[in-house]
């Protein structure tokens, strides 16, 4: 046991998180393959992806999951997203703080890195804030949730009210598991299911170092840092300009049949969910291509650091669109609201979208080379979503081969724990201290 303890301690807080990661995964697919989980058994490879998505909170789904499961195998599933939306090791450090445990450093070393934050002073009132900043809105929205639920099922106000609090989860967790065989689709204009899933998408999916600088600034903006209104303002003009090149391609294909009211409302509930929630309410299938392709870029950028968000976040498009600005107005400082970004901001975030592209790529090849029959802009659909953790696509997760299903699992964890900290992980890090002389190349 000695031994066992000591390998552990001397693993990095990042390598320790990939591992727990994986061992909620394995845990969650040996629970589902219990009798009692499912109503007529499933295949070992669709629990060990139903697990991965779930504790990704990614939604693809290869099996239905209010017909495959009984109530405790989606007591399962509703556990998995609930730990792997929050992380591991901040319910570990908060349940440390109830039971009057000290906290050591490596504690919240790990605490910091499953939050992916870089500062370590204030990091237990930051957990205790999340905890009860989820606690809350979760609440809310299930009772919100139960008040329309309720009025759709009368005589099983049990029932109601486990779905209010699934979906409640699943939507502050991004992780777009449903318990309707057609997700949300049968709500494409009610405004109380809409406004309190978009509500619980959107907060989130802002990071829980933001919420807790909004509330220690008291929403006061010249108080707040620059990653916040970064955040903030990138949030809003992503779902902002998403609504609106949405609204007008799917006006120009579907104004036909439907009116414009229920046009409008389709068109903000998709400029929301792809920030890697997975929520649907009208078949993303149906939609015109323009509007496809809206929705896969909006899923590749997803959320931001440190929420229950995936994609290669809000702040890493926004770094790299303000680099690019400044490039062609010829400034070589990375400057926004009168303050300069770094430099080491500006190198991780091409590190991420660089080895985001390349992930993506391999992932679209290995699902040519294991699914050479399906169509193929389902499977570039499919990696974006899995790898953004959002869980929609094009009707094809179910019919994926066994080499397939586990590309996608590979995308989904990729996903969750980002390809930087994977790859950062596996290749251990060296100081250079020398430098080579510089030479320019032609770029072009």
């Amino acid at each position: 046991m000695r031994k066992i303890g000591a390998f552990f301690n001397n693993l990095s807080p990042e390598y320790l998180l990939l591992l727990t990661f994986a061992s909620l995964i394995t845990l969650g697919t040996l629970l589902l393959l219990l009798p009692l989980a499912t109503t007529s058994g499933i295949k070992p490879i669709d629990a060990l992806f139903t697990s991965t998505s779930a504790s990704c909170v990614t939604g693809l789904i290869v099996v239905d999951t209010p017909h495959a499961f009984t109530f405790w195998g989606q007591l399962v599933i509703l556990i998995l997203i609930q730990i792997g939306g929050l992380g591991i090791m901040t319910l570990t450090t908060f349940f440390a703080i109830i039971a009057g445990r000290r906290i050591t450093l490596r504690n919240r070393l790990l605490a910091a890195s499953s939050l992916n934050v870089n500062r370590y002073g204030g990091i237990l009132r930051l957990v205790n804030l999340i905890i009860k900043y989820t606690f809350m809105v979760e609440s809310a929205g299930a009772m919100i949730l139960f008040f329309r639920f309720y009025q759709y099922f009368p005589n099983r106000p049990f029932y109601a009210l486990w779905q209010s609090v699934f979906h409640s989860v699943s939507a502050f967790c991004n992780a777009g598991f449903s318990l309707f065989s057609n997700n949300l689709e049968s709500f494409p204009s009610d405004p109380l299911v809409n406004i309190t899933i978009m509500a619980l998408i959107i907060l989130g999916g802002l990071g829980f170092a933001v919420i807790s600088e909004i509330e220690i600034t008291k929403f006061k903006w010249s108080r707040m840092s620059l990653n916040t209104k970064i955040v903030l303002m990138t949030t809003f003009f992503l779902i902002a300009g998403g609504f609106l090149m949405l609204l007008i391609v799917n006006y120009i294909s579907l104004g036909k049949n439907m009116k414009f009211g229920e046009i409008s409302w389709i068109s903000i509930f998709q400029a929301v969910t792809p920030r890697t929630a997975g929520f649907d309410t009208y078949s993303i299938s149906n939609l015109s291509t323009p509007a496809q392709l809206v929705i896969l870029l909006l899923m590749f950028i997803g959320g931001s650091p440190g929420s229950t968000a995936g994609g290669i976040k809000t702040t890493t498009f926004a770094t790299i669109l303000l680099k690019t600005i400044g490039f062609f107005r010829g400034k070589d400082e990375m400057s926004f609201l009168e303050k300069n970004i770094s430099y080491a901001s500006f190198k991780k975030s091409v590190a991420v979208l660089s080895l985001s592209l390349f992930t993506v790529f391999m992932g679209i090849f290995f699902l040519e080379f294991t699914d050479p029959l399906l169509p193929f802009k389902a499977i570039v659909f499919e990696v974006f979503s899995a790898f953004g953790t959002v869980g929609l696509d094009l009707g094809i997760s179910s019919s994926l081969s066994w080499g397939g299903k586990l590309t996608v699992i590979f995308l989904m964890y990729a996903g969750r724990m980002g390809i930087v900290t994977i790859m950062s992980t596996l290749l251990k890090r060296k100081n250079i201290l020398y430098t080579y002389p510089s030479e320019d190349i032609m770029i072009g």
